[in-house]
Order: C-alpha cells, then sequence, then structure tokens
C-alpha cells in the first residue's frame, strides 16, 4: 500500500523539481501539501508493518484511495498552474503588464486550492488514524504461516527428459556433497519436477537421510533445523533453548557418517540459502542437495559452479496431453472437441498449471460451445476460477521491492502476447515517473527489469549483441493478473470498445479497439484528469478528427500512438505541453517549428513515410529530450542565438551527413547512441580542409554506439573513397555498425585501434573486396562480428586476432572459401551462424566444431540451408 503513495509522492515532488522555476508562485503550499504527504506515508508504512489480515487490507486499501484522489486533484491544480505560468511568460511584456491583476487572481486561486487539498489529506489521515490504531493493537505480528507445495500433480507430462537430466547430475561418480539448482517461473512445475526426482526408487538406494524441506517466502530457519531434528529424535524438548547456529552443528553431527540427499524447495533470497547451508556438511559420501527457486539470482548463487537447470515450457503437445489427461483421465477426447481443446491448451503457453487450472473450469460432458467459450479467453477464468495460481503469482509480486512494484504492473499496459522493446518500455517508465529522477535513469530502469527476469516474472525474448535484452514478453496468465491488479490500484485502464463506465478517476487509458467509436463516445473519461493514452490499433484520422485527442486530454504526458496516422498536426498538438513520451506517425516532410513547445518531452518518436525531415524546431530549446529516434534522416539547421543545450540526450536516431556539424553537437556533448544516414561522402569527404566526421571523435566524447548508412538520392550506393583516421575514431566506441559503405577491407583493419569496440556489425556491401588479411591487426574487446552480403573470398587471421571474439555471424558470403581455421584457438568462441554461405564454407565451420569438441570447448554451429553442412 505504501509502494502506492510513494509513487504518487514522488510524482509530484518530481514535477516541482522540473519546474523550480515555474512554481514559485504557490511554492510554498506545494511544499506543505508535500510534508503532509509524507507524514502520511510514515503513517501508512507503520500501520501496515503489523497488519496482514483481510480486515486491515481493506482499511489500507480504502485509505490509499482516498489519498489517490488527493494527490490527483493536486497534480492537476499543479499541472493547470504551470500551462497558465507558463504562457504568462511567453507572452511579450506590454500583454503581460495588462494582465497582472487577472494573472494574479488565477495564483491565489491555485494557491487556495492546494491548501485546501492539503487539508483534506490531513483530515484522512487523522479520520483513519483511530480505526488503524485499533487494528494494530488487535493484530499484532501475525505468524507466518508455512504452506506445503501447492503444484503437486498426479498426471506429470513433459519432465521425462528434464527428470534424466537432474537424475543424471545427482548420480554423477563424485565424494563431494553436489548442489544442484532448479530456477522456472512460478506455476512451471519446479515442484512436480523435483518429486519425480524425489520419488525415484534408483535414487533411494544407498541414501542414509531423505529430507524434503520447504522454504517459502518468509523462511523461518529455527522451524526448519529443528524439522531436521526432529527426523532423528523424538526428544525435542532439550534442544528448545539451544540457538540455531548450535541446532546447526547438531544437524551436521547428524548427518556426517551417511550420504543424504535433501531437497530445499521454494528458496526465495540469497540470505535464506546462506543461513541454511551451515547445517549440510560436505561429508565426502557423495551427498546431494537440491534447490528450487524462482529466481535467477538464487539459483546461481547457490551453485557458483555449475549453471543451473532452467525449466523448459511445456510443447504444445504436451500441454494439450496433460489437458486430456486432466478433463477426460483414462477415457479419450470426443473428436468434435478435440481441435477447440488443442487451441485451449495452447494458449497456456506451455505453463503446466495454467493447463491444470483451465482443465478444472472444462468438463467432458460439457458442450462444443462453452468449450468455445473458453477457448476465446481462458485467462480470466484461471485468475478467477485458480485462489492457488494467484496465491503463487501475489507472492512474487508481493516479495517485489516498492519501487518497483508499477513497474512490473505496467508490462499489462503492453497487449496481451505483445514482444515488447526493451528501449520503449525504459522510455515508458520514466515518461510514468516510476523511476527516481536522476543522470541515469535508463540505467535504474535496466535494473529493474533485469531483477523481474531473474525472478522468473518476465520472459526475455531477444537479446542484443552485446548480450542486453533487446525485447521480453509478460507470461499471458501474469498478464491477466497484472491488468487486474493495475485495474484495482487505478494504475491503468484497459478500453475494448467505447462504452466505459465509472472512469471519473481513470488516469492512463491503453485503448485496444474501436478506436473511431472512442474518440467520439460520450461516455469518455474526463479529459484533465487523463495523463496518458496508448493505443495498439491502426487508424488513419481523418482531418476533421485531427484535433479531438489533444483537445479531450489537454495535460498528457505520455501519448503513444504510432499506430495512429495524422496526415497533418493541429495547433492543438503543440499545447500538449506536459508531454513526456510522443510517439507518433505522419507524411511531414519536415519537424514543425511549434515542436519547440514541447519543453517537457524526454523521448520523441517521430515515424514518416519520408526519407528525410527538415528541421524547423529549436531543438536545442528542448532540454529535457532523451531520446530523438525516426525513421528518416533529420536535417538541422544551425543553432542561432541559443544558449540552451540538450545535455540529457543520449540517441539521435538519425541525422544526415551534412548536419554533422561542429555547432550541432555542441548542443548535444552527451550523446551516447547516434545514427547518421543519407550521402556519407558529405560526411567523409574534407571540403576546405573540414571533414564533417572529425566533429563526431572530436566533439562526442561519451558515445558508444554509431551507425553509418550510406544512401544517395537515387537510392544507391556509391564506393566510399575515404574511410576515417584512427584518431578520430570516437575513443569510447563499444558499437559500430556499417551498410551499404563498400569500403575496403584494410580499411576495416583500422578499427583495431579501439581498444573498447565491443561489436562490429558489416551489414550488406557494407565492404567489398574479395581478400581479408589481417596480419598483425588485433581487435582486442571485439565479442560479436556479423559480416553482410559481400563478395568476400579470402579470408585469412591468428588466434590472436579475435582474442575476446564469442560470437560471429556470417549472412550471404556466397564467395567465402573457408572460414579461418585459427578460429578454433579462440577459447572464448561459443557460437557461430552462416546463412546462405555455401557447402566449402560449411565445411570449415564444421570442422572448428568438431576441434572444439575434442576437448578444446564447445562451439554451437547454425548452417542453413542444412544441406551445405556437408
Amino acid at each position: 500500500m505504501d509502494a502506492v503513495v510513494d509513487l504518487l509522492i514522488n510524482k509530484v515532488a518530481q514535477t516541482v523539481e522540473e519546474n523550480a522555476s515555474l512554481i514559485l508562485g504557490i511554492k510554498d503550499q506545494v511544499e506543505d501539501l508535500l510534508e503532509e504527504l509524507k507524514s502520511f506515508k510514515a503513517f501508512l508504512i507503520e500501520a501496515s508493518k503489523k497488519n496482514e489480515s483481510c480486515n486491515a487490507n481493506a482499511v489500507l486499501r480504502d485509505v490509499v484511495q482516498k489519498i489517490q484522489k488527493v494527490v490527483a486533484d493536486a497534480e492537476d491544480a499543479i499541472d493547470k498552474y504551470l500551462v497558465e505560468r507558463r504562457n504568462h511568460r511567453a507572452r511579450p511584456v506590454l500583454k503581460r503588464w495588462a494582465e497582472k491583476v487577472s494573472y494574479y487572481t488565477k495564483v491565489n486561486e491555485a494557491a487556495k486550492e492546494i491548501e485546501t487539498i492539503k487539508k483534506r489529506a490531513e483530515k484522512i489521515r487523522l479520520d483513519h488514524a483511530p480505526s488503524l490504531k485499533k487494528l494494530q493493537e488487535n493484530n499484532p505480528q501475525l505468524a507466518v504461516l508455512q504452506k506445503a507445495p501447492v503444484v503437486e500433480e498426479d498426471e506429470v507430462i513433459g519432465f521425462d527428459e528434464e527428470a534424466k537430466t537432474i537424475k543424471d547430475r545427482l548420480t554423477e561418480k563424485l565424494n563431494d556433497t553436489v548442489i544442484i539448482s532448479i530456477v522456472g517461473m512460478a506455476g512451471l512445475g519446479k515442484t512436480t519436477l523435483t518429486n519425480m526426482v524425489f520419488n525415484d526408487r534408483e535414487l533411494h538406494y544407498g541414501s542414509f537421510t531423505r529430507l524434503w524441506l520447504h522454504v517459502s517466502r518468509n523462511m523461518n530457519r529455527r522451524r526448519i533445523f529443528m524439522d531436521i531434528i526432529s527426523e532423528f529424535t523424538k526428544e525435542l524438548s532439550a534442544y528448545n533453548e539451544m540457538r540455531d547456529e548450535q541446532l546447526a552443528q547438531r544437524i551436521k553431527e547428524f548427518l556426517k557418517d551417511g550420504m543424504y540427499f535433501i531437497v530445499l524447495d521454494d528458496v526465495w533470497k540469497t540470505t535464506d540459502w546462506d543461513h541454511l547451508k551451515i547445517a549440510f556438511p560436505n561429508n565426502q559420501k557423495g551427498s546431494r542437495i537440491l534447490v528450487t527457486t524462482r529466481n535467477l539470482e538464487v539459483a546461481n548463487h547457490v551453485d557458483s559452479k555449475n549453471a543451473p537447470h532452467k525449466l523448459k515450457f511445456l510443447e504444445p503437445g504436451e500441454s494439450w496431453e496433460l489437458l486430456q489427461k486432466k478433463v477426460f483421465h483414462k477415457e479419450t477426447c470426443p473428436e468434435h472437441l478435440a481441435p477447440t481443446g488443442r487451441s485451449i491448451a495452447k494458449k497456456c503457453n506451455g505453463l503446466p498449471l495454467a493447463v491444470v487450472v483451465i482443465a478444472g473450469v472444462l468438463d467432458k460432458n460439457d458442450t462444443a460451445a462453452r468449450w468455445k467459450e473458453v477457448a476465446e479467453d481462458p485467462f480470466p477464468l484461471i485468475n478467477r476460477e485458480s485462489q492457488s495460481y494467484n496465491e503463487l503469482v501475489s507472492l512474487s509480486y508481493n516479495q517485489l521491492p516498492s519501487h518497483t512494484k508499477d513497474c512490473f504492473l505496467y508490462l499489462a499496459a503492453f497487449p496481451m502476447g505483445h514482444e515488447i522493446p526493451v528501449w520503449k518500455l525504459i522510455c515508458l517508465w520514466i515518461a510514468e515517473g516510476f523511476i527516481p529522477s536522476s543522470k541515469n535513469m535508463e540505467g535504474t530502469a535496466e535494473t529493474y527489469l533485469k531483477d523481474f527476469v531473474n525472478r522468473n516474472l518476465l520472459m526475455v525474448m531477444k537479446k542484443r549483441a552485446d548480450g542486453e535484452i533487446k525485447s521480453c514478453r509478460l507470461h499471458d496468465t501474469l498478464h491477466e493478473f497484472c491488468k487486474s491488479e493495475a485495474m484495482k490500484n487505478n494504475l491503468f485502464h484497459e478500453i475494448d470498445g467505447a462504452k466505459i463506465e465509472g472512469n471519473k478517476d481513470y488516469r492512463r487509458l491503453c485503448i485496444r479497439s474501436n478506436l473511431r467509436s472512442f474518440i467520439h463516445s460520450e461516455s469518455k473519461p474526463s479529459g484533465e484528469h487523463i495523463r496518458s493514452l496508448l493505443t495498439s490499433t491502426k487508424y488513419e484520422v481523418p482531418k476533421e478528427h485531427l484535433a479531438t485527442i489533444p483537445k479531450s486530454y489537454p495535460f498528457l504526458k505520455v501519448f503513444d500512438v504510432e499506430e495512429l496516422k495524422f496526415e497533418i498536426l493541429p495547433k492543438e498538438f503543440y499545447q500538449l505541453y506536459h508531454i513526456r513520451y510522443l510517439a507518433i506517425t505522419t507524411d511531414l516532410k519536415l519537424f514543425p517549428k511549434p515542436f519547440t513547445n514541447l519543453w517537457n518531452t524526454q523521448t520523441l518518436v517521430f515515424n514518416t513515410s519520408q526519407s528525410s525531415v527538415e528541421v524547423k524546431a529549436e531543438i536545442c530549446k528542448l532540454t529535457k529530450l532523451r531520446h530523438l529516434l525516426a525513421n528518416a534522416s533529420f536535417e538541422f539547421p544551425t543553432p542561432e542565438n541559443c544558449r540552451d543545450k540538450c545535455e540529457d540526450l543520449q540517441t539521435l536516431s538519425s541525422i544526415s551527413p551534412k548536419s554533422c556539424t561542429e555547432a550541432i553537437f555542441d548542443k548535444m556533448p552527451n550523446l551516447l547512441k547516434l545514427g547518421v544516414r543519407g550521402n556519407l561522402e558529405e560526411l567523409l569527404e574534407k571540403k576546405g580542409g573540414i571533414c564533417l566526421f572529425d566533429n563526431i571523435g572530436n566533439q562526442l566524447h561519451k558515445l558508444q554506439n554509431l551507425k553509418l548508412v550510406h544512401e544517395t538520392a537515387n537510392g544507391q550506393g556509391s564506393i566510399l573513397r575515404n574511410f576515417p583516421r584512427a584518431d578520430k575514431l570516437p575513443s569510447n566506441l563499444r558499437k559500430l555498425t556499417l551498410s551499404n559503405t563498400s569500403f575496403e577491407w584494410n580499411d576495416i583493419c583500422i578499427l583495431g585501434s579501439l581498444d573498447g569496440l565491443e561489436v562490429l556489425k558489416l551489414e550488406e556491401f557494407a565492404v567489398k573486396g574479395d581478400s581479408w588479411e589481417l596480419n598483425n591487426t588485433v581487435f582486442k574487446s571485439l565479442q560479436f562480428l556479423r559480416i553482410g552480403r559481400t563478395d568476400l573470398a579470402y579470408w585469412t587471421c591468428k588466434e590472436t586476432s579475435f582474442p575476446a571474439l564469442k560470437k560471429l555471424y556470417l549472412l550471404h558470403c556466397t564467395n567465402l572459401n573457408a572460414v579461418p581455421l585459427a578460429l578454433k584457438d579462440v577459447k572464448g568462441l561459443k557460437f557461430m551462424e552462416l546463412f546462405c554461405t555455401n557447402k566449402n564454407a560449411a565445411t570449415s565451420a564444421r570442422n572448428i566444431k568438431d576441434f572444439k569438441s575434442e576437448g578444446h570447448g564447445q562451439l554451437e554451429l547454425s548452417v542453413y540451408p542444412p544441406d551445405h553442412s556437408g
């Protein structure tokens, strides 16, 4: 509960901090309100600490809902004032003087409104203090109930191979105590698999002691130690006065003389393992410990020597087999239900518990119509019908740090099954105010994301060349939980149709369909309250409707409408003064001057059908801008009389070559990622003794990622005669992508001077020539190399040429006679892909793989077409 209030307080505080120069007229009242809200937060934390009862949670939820409304009203009042203040300052001096009385009347009204809101917050706190105090007195710290495993299933499907893998590790001829960790998301079947292994009769023999210990979220070490001791003696009274460490020592003595097999099921924290392992001796008897967890960090910590066993999802066929057994038992599924049944099983996306729960909703005597009804959308049923599943998910969710919970729930703002681009997710988190304000908010957001992955709450779909997460997906059953919880907390609301009920307090809307109907619906949520509008439906907005959305929602902070197409942008669009995240699609050939008005913008995504866009707006005045992205090339004018700088700007993708001037980069000194697209001759050739590329190396000292794409007016590339000098390359470059540049292979050797270069992508026709001899060139840090379409035939290198290489991709290299054999000695090389090369190249790659397999490490090799593998 306190997490919700904490987020609200932080948002108000961040608004005040970011608009310090504008807030002056109501500064005292806003600061008083913040102090009251902080007192309220402390009061809530103290109240919620000692209460876990349903009654207490109901009271707390009621209090939080009331304070949410208070803070929402405060946010509305402050936002209105900021717009009024900004507009007043922008007016000519004489007009400001003439409107002075009217303006200060509005300032006084705003101050009184904030003061009234503060008093409302104070009254809520005082009114609820007695009831919460009574709950504290009547409900001292509740004892934690240790529940038995939820996922104990009679029918075990899809685990045979996994059980064999675990069993093989358990039966290795090793005297040392072996610790094995099994990791997977809630409901994936960790306990079921472990139970299969634990009850395997072949593993019974030789084990002097076999123990199953359920650890759970709120571990009670003393209880676990006493449970172990009770296996050896019934006289427990002698142990009641012992400290935990003394109990651990006694357990060691019990276990020291024989082989033991212990399961620690559902370990949540690394510290829990550290506190338990002191009782388990390495007695050199071949003892084994099997640990299950949903947290990858715990799994790696438990067994630092070996990789954890990551539990797989069921295949569609396995899901269908399990569903049949659960619904029909030993009978056969009728043919008329089978297609629908397969569809239902497939929608469970390989999660065993989801299959089991949905099987409980179905009946073998149900009609085909009933089965089809379930198949339409099984996930609300899974969450509604399964208390066990809700408990599993709720445990994981409740264990999240309070400051990350809204980030997790927000994942359901994307459509179910949607592959979520990480860059977009992070930018939205920042724009929504979920990430604490700092210079490196993106880094903070990435730690949140990785934590969700480590806890098996989020699936990684794609990774970048450097190993970072590129896209992710929320499992469908988790999506339903997040959506339901988000709506309870008033975090966002999904609109799937035109009819809306009870909408006066909505703050964020996710429009799934019927956008035309929604725009014209009389029941649309009240505009002033809405701060975010996200839509995933395609819709070409007619001219007469262009101004509808910005007029209806004047205080939007997030406007993600990439799927909408605006032929033009109406003047009302440029009055969205609070906008932080803006993603639009248009046919415009220019970036209009009024964009300068959107001073709060952090992320701007500008999609257009044009190949280049002339920038009219004064970008340097958008001082909060962090990411500027387009599918076209920005042509910037020379900044004139602008003292401001975009010091927070990290991403610019992409800019025209002729715009790479000293004056423009002076306004973007902290760029981390830059794309240059267009005629690169303008960038690389000297004119009047000046080479524009030098500005990249000379001024962008923090640049880590550079992409150069050569395009000419006729759409065809041409051979570039000039390659950047080694001393003019950005010194901190980690990633470099070249496309259609047709450089010489000798030029590429110059890149060996970049000690920090980790990723090199030579896309189609990036390099021309049939021979690449590296001789003494060394790419010291290069881990990822991709070579696209090229006429390369002869490639020679030494084993020292790529000492850090991990992944090699060769695409459409149809002339290549062989992959250099020297790569067999690169110890770190783990993956090689050949796509549409030729038989000789594939054979040489296979030879490298075979060499590594003979005691020199493992190499994963992918060859397409497969018959090229020889």
